[in-house]
C-alpha cells in the first residue's frame, strides 16, 4: 500500500510540473478529477485487495504440534518455490504440468490445515515428492540458463518432463491416500443407507430407461453439471480421468474461492473499469495506477469493461493460470 501512494504522489508531481512547462493549470483543472480517481483507487485497494493466499496452521503450543507446524511450513516452502519458477521455464507443456500438479498440491495443502492431524500420512508427499520436485526443478532451471541445446541436454530435459509425468499421477495417489479414512467412512455410511433404503422396499439400482429418460446419466455429466444452476464450471473431463475416486466436497472450496475471485474481477472491471479497481484487486498495482492516471480520457473505462466481461465468461482453469498461479 505504502509503494502504491508513493507511486501516485511521484506521478502527480511530474504531472504537475510537466503543465507547468507547458503553460497548462494542471492543478486547478484536473485536481478534483484526479482526488476522486484517488480516493476510489484506495478504496477499492482495500476493500477488494485479494485476501494472502498463505496457508498456516492453528495449533496449541506443544512439541507435536509444532512438529506438524514444521512439516507443514516445509510444503508451502517447496509449494512457493516451485509455483515461483514456472516463470522461468519456457517449455510450454512443461509449465502447463507444474501448474496442474501446484493445483493438486495447492489442494492437498488446503486439506492438511483442515485436517492436520493428517500431515503424518503425508510424510511421503511431503518430505518426498514435494521436496523432489523442487529439487529437480531447481536443475533444471539452472541448465535451462546455460541455453546448451546438446543431444545431452535435451535429452536430461526430455527425461526431466517424463519425471515430472509420473510426479503429477504420484501427487494424485498421494491425496487419496491421505484422505483413505475419509473414503472408507463414506464407503460404510453408503452402505447403510443402502441397507435402509433396501429395508423400506426401495432399491439402488438404476432406474428402467422409461424413468430415466430425464435423469441425465454419468456420460453426460459435463453437460449437465455445466449448466446446472448455481455450480460452478469444473473441468470435469480432466477430473473424472485423474481423480475419479476422490469426492468433490474436497474440491469445492478452492473452487468457489477462484469462481467467487473471476467474477468479483469482472464485476469490478465493468463498474469500476475507469479508476483500475480490477487491477488492483488482481494485484497489479502498476497497472491500475494508469487506470487512474487515465481515467479522464475515457480509454480506461473501455478497456475496463472489456477485461471485466472477458473475466466473467474466461474458464476458471485459465483464470487460474493466469491471475492467480503467477
Amino acid at each position: 500500500m505504502f509503494t502504491f501512494i508513493s507511486i501516485i504522489i511521484v506521478l502527480f508531481f511530474v504531472a504537475a510540473f510537466a503543465g507547468f512547462l507547458t503553460g497548462l493549470n494542471i492543478l486547478n483543472d484536473f485536481l478534483p478529477l484526479i482526488a476522486i480517481a484517488f480516493g476510489a483507487g484506495v478504496v477499492s485497494y482495500a476493500i477488494f485487495k485479494p485476501k494472502d493466499k498463505k496457508l498456516k496452521l492453528d495449533l496449541d503450543d506443544n512439541d507435536n504440534n509444532k512438529m506438524l507446524e514444521e512439516s507443514f511450513e516445509n510444503a508451502l516452502e517447496d509449494y512457493n518455490y516451485i509455483k515461483s519458477s514456472t516463470k522461468y521455464i519456457k517449455d510450454t507443456e512443461l509449465k502447463r504440468l507444474i501448474q496442474n500438479m501446484q493445483k493438486t498440491a495447492w489442494n492437498i495443502l488446503t486439506y492438511l490445515q483442515k485436517h492436520p492431524e493428517k500431515i503424518p500420512t503425508a510424510r511421503r508427499f511431503i518430505d518426498y515428492y514435494q521436496d523432489s520436485a523442487a529439487g529437480l526443478l531447481e536443475k533444471y532451471i539452472e541448465i535451462e540458463n546455460t541455453q546448451l541445446t546438446t543431444d545431452n541436454v535435451r535429452e536430461i530435459k526430455e527425461r526431466t518432463k517424463e519425471t515430472l509425468y509420473g510426479l503429477n499421477n504420484a501427487y494424485t495417489e498421494q491425496f487419496e491416500k491421505i484422505i483413505n479414512e475419509q473414503l472408507l467412512n463414506m464407503d460404510a455410511e453408503l452402505k447403510v443407507m443402502e441397507q435402509s433404503i433396501k429395508a423400506d422396499g426401495y432399491t439402488t439400482e438404476k432406474t428402467t430407461q422409461k424413468n430415466s429418460q430425464d435423469i441425465p446419466s454419468m456420460d453426460n455429466l459435463d453437460s449437465f453439471c455445466g449448466k446446472r444452476k448455481g455450480r460452478h464450471n469444473v473441468d470435469f473431463k480432466q477430473m473424472k480421468k485423474h481423480m475419479s475416486n476422490i469426492p468433490q466436497a474436497l474440491f469445492e472450496s478452492s473452487s468457489t474461492s477462484i469462481l467467487k475471485r473471476k467474477l468479483t474481477a469482472g464485476a469490478l472491471g465493468i463498474f469500476f473499469g475507469s479508476f483500475g479497481a480490477h487491477k488492483f484487486y488482481l494485484g497489479k498495482t502498476f497497472w491500475g495506477v494508469l487506470y487512474l492516471l487515465f481515467c479522464w480520457t475515457g480509454i480506461p473505462f473501455i478497456v475496463g469493461l472489456v477485461e471485466g466481461v472477458r473475466y466473467i465468461f474466461m474458464s476458471q482453469d485459465e483464470f487460474f493460470d493466469k491471475y492467480i498461479s503467477k
